[in-house]
């Protein structure tokens, strides 16, 4: 799917980056040490964290924090938005604390002290949509500026404090839940057996399960299907081939549960989607 915004890079010194894009791609759970802000623009996604699914209109805005596993679905024709990445060790220089704050922002869980706070989120966001379309020399300042406001109001509205000994709990959960994730990738067209992947970490099978689900909100079997169905998602797109032969390439042969789980997922058939896609310009 072609961009049809440039990425752009604010001070990378600073610890920020913005990009202007079309979303090319769903993203399933995944997680990085950078805070991610999501403005959606134009179309729609679904955002899911901590096993709870946010559907993201556009004008909304929705923070994930640094660390926590998240997955994204994009809908077609287009979705296009503003994705920042802001790095919090870089803003100890402001606030050497900073990464013992959890910071929660989403539309569907304000508070109603909140929703004040967020509305102005959304406007810091929308002049930033601003800046970027006039881009004049002083965007630079501008753009850092407006970033800057942002964070001022999660951390005064939005921001918890999280005992230091939970965050290096977290990091060392995520460490291990990222082996997973890159095994599956790496074997997600081959059968998976639960204890195969619990001897990826050396844990017996039934602690493995447990400690999966508390990390990511969703089953292991869960996710090797997410995985799997993602990569068909993208396959129907932008590859030739039947559907059957797409789906049983990616993993996958139950014909009935194939079809039951894409359905709940991206909330369209796999037929409907490749029709979507045939008159979408920016599929290609």
């Amino acid at each position: 799917m072609e961009t049809i915004f440039k990425e752009t890079n604010v001070l990378p010194e600073m610890g920020f980056q913005i990009d202007f894009v079309t979303m090319s791609c769903n993203s399933p759970l995944h997680w990085h040490r950078e805070m991610e802000i999501l403005f959606i623009l134009n179309g729609s996604a679904i955002l899911t964290m901590e096993g709870e699914s946010y559907c993201i209109k556009p004008l909304d805005v929705i923070v994930v924090d640094s660390s926590m596993i998240h997955e994204v679905v994009y809908k077609l024709p287009q979705t296009m938005g503003i994705c920042i990445h802001i790095s919090k060790a870089s803003l100890r220089r402001y606030m050497p604390d900073i990464e013992l704050l959890q910071i929660i922002c989403c539309p569907e869980r304000l508070t109603p002290g909140q929703q004040d706070s967020y509305n102005r989120l959304c406007e810091y966001l929308k002049d930033l949509t601003q800046l970027y379309f006039v881009q004049k020399a002083s965007y630079p300042f501008a753009s850092s500026a407006l970033i800057l406001s942002i964070m001022a109001v999660l951390v005064d509205d939005f921001a918890s404090m999280v005992p230091d000994a939970a965050k290096v709990t977290g990091n060392s959960q995520l460490s291990r839940i990222e082996q997973i994730f890159q095994y599956v990738e790496q074997h997600y067209r081959e059968p998976i057996e639960l204890q195969t992947a619990a001897d990826q970490l050396g844990l017996n099978r039934e602690y493995f399960c447990r400690f999966f689900k508390k990390n990511t909100g969703m089953s292991f079997l869960q996710y090797v299907s997410h995985v799997r169905l993602n990569h068909i998602y993208q396959d129907l797109l932008y590859k030739d081939g039947s559907i059957q032969e797409i789906m049983e390439q990616n993993g996958i042969f139950n014909n009935k549960m194939f079809y039951k789980q894409f359905k709940e997922i991206f909330q369209c058939t796999p037929r409907e989607l490749r029709k979507l896609g045939q008159n979408n310009p920016y599929v290609q």
